[in-house]
């Protein structure tokens, strides 16, 4: 069949500027007869991107009705398309409708739409037409699901989807008529309704059909104001002149200036249309029938049969609509092609993040499981080892904690040791005066042995005071360690929620077992081993000739008084805290890190892989891997998206070689 051919069989009635009757299919809509075959599949692939909400990121173009409030929109749009929508006075239309039409191939297959929507609280409503009876009513039903009253404007969307063999390829927006007042929304109502269209008719692709009542005064018609805002230069608006049995005597002339774009021009013109009157939809006139009146309306008028043929009828605004659509096409296909590539990258990436699909068999999931448990025990591993630029940054998080037991420990030395000036005449503390008392023996003055009493003051008033700090920088790191591997776990299992609990619970379980093997260390052999007070010679030589050179420049370098058992003890205790201080600082954390990094993670390892082979536990885990349906339902929903694109890429590329040729 040739293009011209295939034509002829769309345009089926072929009802004639007279008014000539056609065949079996005389009710087709307008565009149906216009449609080129070349961009006919461009344009339902086009219908599909828009189906899966691609819209909001391709430029996809559609054609968009704007309109004073009850000036004929609706009307305009059921001549073209075939599909009745709601009339009535005030405020009929109350949202946008998006109209996706697709024609069927087959003359037998049935009419099928599809309406779907939002209502006032956020649930999605998706209801199955059988028949173009049902729009009206299903419309109307769903402006009312969508707002709180009649006079209210809803910006979210209706969606209408039909098919059949008496439909046209292509995508029409109905969108509200500018109320300038509203009885129970005042004056903002015409801002909502202004903000809304403006939505839709600033997209660059969006073909404007301005709907002007020839009885109207066009100097007053906003929606042509707010067409001129968005598309200065005209070149994507078309005027559509209504109601031209309704001009007033005389007024002809006027209305004659403004349809030959004299008055108030538009680059694309006017076209002048007669849709049908409600005495004709009383009357039960069809569609077919209409375009018949139409034509003999502009044949015989008196003023409006002067008008050129490309200036008035549903048809030539249909023609003049397919020709529009084509070149919109045309000029976007580069960036449409463009931006496809970009959507298909971007869901390529998304598909590799979600990953590949849960396996079904026991031997599949058990090897699923094996690679996320493995995965887990690796970040783990990473975590605790510290490498720089680990992600979770455990060591990060502790530093500050040993920092502060650093502290700590030098604040709990007793504060009589570190005098900040020292003099021949301080007098020591009570405490220090009763044990040189108390402990000496048979030894001459001066020469009594003060290492017991330094031994003694420093498990007492030093030592002791140091389990508090160190247990409670056992907890904060245990608390961050358990924090850190939820963080890993849900990473690795956060889609499997089951999965994800039996992991931090055994977890916890066997980082409260580590717990109390470090509290035991620390209690059991740290500050036990601690208690013997040691230190190489060199070491607290060292630290003693340090005291006696400081106290040899405060005496104003000269050597002070041989100090007595007091001096001395202080002195000693000063050396050997010195020494002991730098070895818990490192100490402690060093025993608490080991456990609690080390000892840990090798634990987890070993539990985790556990879950996998102890033969009773493993079934249950086995059961719990089900992937989240939300996941599995966008998993399905990219492979879609990109199958569409991938088609829509292959149309668009033959589209461009056609329209090169």
């Amino acid at each position: 069949m040739s293009e011209a051919d295939n034509a002829s069989h769309m345009n089926g009635s072929a009802v004639g500027p007279d008014g000539d009757g056609g065949d079996q299919h005389d009710e087709l809509p307008a565009l149906s007869s216009a449609f080129r075959q070349r961009i006919r599949p461009v344009l339902n692939r086009i219908d599909e991107l828009r189906s899966h909400g691609l819209q909001s990121d391709l430029k996809l173009p559609m054609v968009a009705v704007v309109g004073d409030q009850s000036v004929g929109k609706s009307s305009v749009l059921e001549a073209i398309s075939g599909v009745e929508f709601p009339r009535g006075t005030g405020m009929v239309t109350r949202c946008a409708l998006q109209l996706s039409m697709q024609w069927n191939a087959d003359p037998e297959a049935p009419w099928h739409g599809r309406i779907s929507y939002k209502d006032v609280n956020g649930h999605k409503v998706d209801k199955e037409l059988n028949s173009p009876g049902e729009v009206d009513g299903a419309v109307r039903e769903a402006q009312q699901r969508m707002t709180h009253g009649d006079n209210e404007i809803s910006s979210e969307q209706i969606d209408l989807a039909i098919k059949g063999p008496d439909v046209p390829d292509l995508t029409l927006i109905d969108l509200p008529g500018i109320a300038r007042y509203s009885a129970t929304g005042g004056s903002g109502i015409a801002q909502i309704t202004k903000s809304l269209i403006a939505k839709y008719v600033s997209q660059p692709q969006v073909l404007i059909l301005v709907v002007v009542p020839c009885h109207q005064d066009i100097e007053t018609v906003e929606a042509l104001s707010l067409a001129k805002e968005a598309d200065p230069q005209g070149e994507r608006t078309i005027g559509v002149l209504t109601c031209p049995d309704m001009v007033n005597k005389g007024a002809e002339q006027e209305t004659l200036k403004i349809a030959n774009n004299e008055k108030i021009p538009l680059k694309k013109g006017y076209v002048m249309v007669k849709c049908r009157s409600p005495e004709e939809l009383n009357n039960g006139v069809t569609l077919t029938e209409s375009v018949a009146n139409e034509a003999a309306f502009f044949k015989t008028h008196r003023h409006f049969s002067q008008l050129p043929e490309q200036s008035v009828g549903i048809r030539t605004l249909a023609d003049k609509l397919t020709e529009e659509l084509f070149e919109s096409v045309k000029r976007n296909i580069s960036t449409l092609q463009n931006d496809i590539l970009e959507m298909r990258k971007k869901f390529q990436e998304e598909l590799q993040r979600l990953g590949q699909p849960v396996a079904e068999t026991k031997d599949e999931k058990r090897r699923y499981l094996f690679e996320m448990l493995s995965n887990f025990n690796k970040d783990v591993a990473i975590a605790t080892q510290g490498e720089m630029n680990a992600r979770f940054h455990l060591y990060a998080k502790c530093r500050k904690h040993w920092t502060e037991l650093g502290k700590q420990i030098h604040r709990a030395w007793p504060g009589w040791v570190t005098r900040s000036h020292i003099s021949h005449y301080w007098q020591p503390p009570e405490q220090v005066t009763r044990l040189i008392t108390d402990l000496r023996g048979r030894e001459l003055a001066s020469y009594d042995h003060v290492f017991p009493i330094i031994e003694r003051i420093y498990k007492e008033e030093f030592l002791n005071k140091l389990k508090q700090p160190a247990e409670q920088f056992l907890e904060q790191v245990s608390d961050e360690v358990t924090d850190v591997v939820h963080l890993i776990a849900h990473k690795v299992f956060g889609d499997f929620q089951d999965i994800f609990e039996v992991v931090t619970e055994t977890s916890n379980e066997e980082i409260a077992k580590v717990l109390e093997l470090a509290r035991a260390d620390l209690s059991g052999r740290l500050f036990l081993q601690e208690a013997r007070v040691f230190s190489q010679d060199s070491q607290f030589q060292e630290r003693i000739a340090k005291i006696e050179e400081d106290l040899y420049k405060d005496n104003g370098n000269q050597q002070p008084p041989i100090p007595d058992s007091a001096e001395r003890i202080r002195r000693g205790l000063d050396a050997y805290l010195r020494v002991a201080t730098e070895r818990l600082s490192d100490t402690i954390p060093q025993s608490v890190l080991y456990f609690m990094f080390d000892v840990v993670s090798k634990q987890l390892g070993n539990r985790a892989l556990d879950l996998l082979s102890e033969s009773e536990s493993a079934e249950t885990f086995l059961s719990l891997l089900r992937e989240p349906r939300h996941k599995t339902a966008r998993r399905k929903q990219l492979k879609e998206m990109m199958e569409q694109l991938r088609l829509a890429q292959r149309d668009f590329n033959k589209f461009r070689l056609d329209v090169q040729a």
